[in-house]
């Protein structure tokens, strides 16, 4: 798989007996997705003292096409098939470095009973559990380890944050129900939104916006604020929920807000909930700053979609996808590795994190290179170059279709390679 991410199980596994391996080990009632993943889990887990932030969120994994497959779960609109993938990466703060997926969860989405209460939707399982049952299968973090849960809008709910206290870890969401109740610092039972403009002021700051479809590029001036509220258990709340034993919950609220926008520009709002103390704008930027480090996940989401072709992987069975989707899901994390060692450790060196077998290829293909003192930022720019990356001034940094077009070039001849006896 790893010599042929976005490869299918055919192009993947060229002899018949292979292939036949292949598809009774998928088959195997064994082998599941925990099974396949579980130890890179395990491992991931084992961090050394220090702080860690925990990205978790949800993505669709469309097998629409696959009309052949039994047992996906619905899509949209309800007319698509497929699975959500539920992931969690987990990313030391101090290197900056992705270390690996620390737990996932497969869901199928199911059409609503009709008429259904909202008494009845809670006593049943509920998608927005999920987000709950992951942080109970990360669990807790290891002597002198901080580890710090972020969501996005999705997660925001009661319950997950009952979790992930539990769980003795800390948290940073970003609100979606603005119009719940809370109990404000007078102890006075008011809605989340009318707090938002008379929280502590911390500070500002400037943020510099490219243009996007609509919009010109401009430059925004961000207020950052702060105000302590307390959530109590919700009238109406699930089983667990009512027997979980807390009661309420206190917390800060990171207000992050453009002021003086342009006309007609849709102002810059981000409302951050966290369990984490904010008693100054350095420790408001913290926050921001990690929950900015949310777009590691749809990074890692683009790779195992783009890169790896998670998607176009077809098996009878939704059962016998789901052990495959967890093989796929950790070769993505170690291809998103070395493209994160490439950007945030510019001068990390190749021969440290990448195979000397793939550095012996990429010289033959491409003789003038100098492998001696080569950094990993600079093999993932060869690599995209083998892909048609021009890399000239103006191009920026290559994306996943110019690597991986490199990527499976460099593979082909690392194959011919093995087959001679060259490496």
């Amino acid at each position: 798989m790893l010599a042929s991410p976005n490869g299918s199980l055919p192009q993947q596994n060229t002899e018949w007996c292979d292939l036949k391996a292949a598809y009774r080990l998928f088959a195997n009632e064994m082998v599941t997705f925990d099974a396949i993943a579980q130890q890179h889990w395990q491992q991931t887990r084992q961090t050394q003292p220090g702080r860690y932030l925990l990205i978790s969120d949800t993505t669709d994994i469309n097998h629409t096409s696959h009309k052949a497959t039994t047992g996906l779960g619905i899509l949209g609109d309800g007319v698509g098939r497929g699975m959500q993938l539920h992931s969690c990466l987990l990313y030391d703060t101090t290197t900056q470095l992705l270390h690996g997926a620390a737990g996932a969860l497969i869901y199928y989405r199911r059409r609503k009973p009709a008429n259904e209460t909202r008494t009845q939707r809670l006593n049943r399982g509920r998608e927005s559990e999920i987000w709950g049952k992951l942080v109970d299968q990360v669990a807790s973090p290891p002597k002198g380890c901080r580890w710090i849960h972020v969501f996005d809008r999705g997660g925001d709910n009661f319950e997950a944050m009952c979790h992930i206290k539990l769980s003795k870890c800390d948290w940073i969401i970003r609100a979606a129900q603005l119009h719940r109740k809370v109990i404000d610092e007078n102890n006075q039972t008011v809605k989340l939104a009318s707090l938002l403009n008379g929280g502590k002021h911390l500070g500002d700051y400037t943020l510099h916006l490219r243009s996007r479809e609509g919009e010109e590029a401009r430059t925004a001036k961000i207020a950052v604020s702060v105000v302590r509220v307390t959530f109590q258990q919700p009238s109406n709340r699930s089983p667990w929920v009512r027997q979980c034993g807390i009661q309420s919950l206190s917390m800060n609220v990171v207000v992050v807000k453009e002021i003086d926008a342009p006309k007609g520009v849709r102002p810059i709002t981000w409302i951050l909930l966290t369990s984490l103390s904010v008693d100054s704008f350095e420790d408001a930027w913290q926050i921001i700053t990690d929950y900015e480090t949310r777009w590691l996940i749809e990074e890692y989401h683009k790779v195992i979609k783009s890169a790896c072709s998670i998607e176009a992987h077809s098996l009878r069975e939704a059962q016998r996808l789901e052990p495959l989707i967890a093989l796929i899901s950790v070769v993505g994390t170690r291809l998103l590795q070395l493209k994160q060692i490439g950007r945030n450790q510019p001068d990390a060196k190749a021969a440290t994190h990448v195979p000397a077998s793939w550095l012996k290829c990429l010289k033959l293909l491409k003789p003038k290179l100098v492998l001696t003192g080569m950094t990993v930022y600079t093999f993932i720019r060869e690599l995209a170059k083998l892909g048609g990356f021009l890399a000239r001034k103006h191009d920026g940094e290559p994306g996943w279709q110019t690597i991986w077009r490199g990527f499976q070039k460099m593979q082909l001849l690392l194959q011919g390679m093995q087959i001679a006896g060259a490496c």
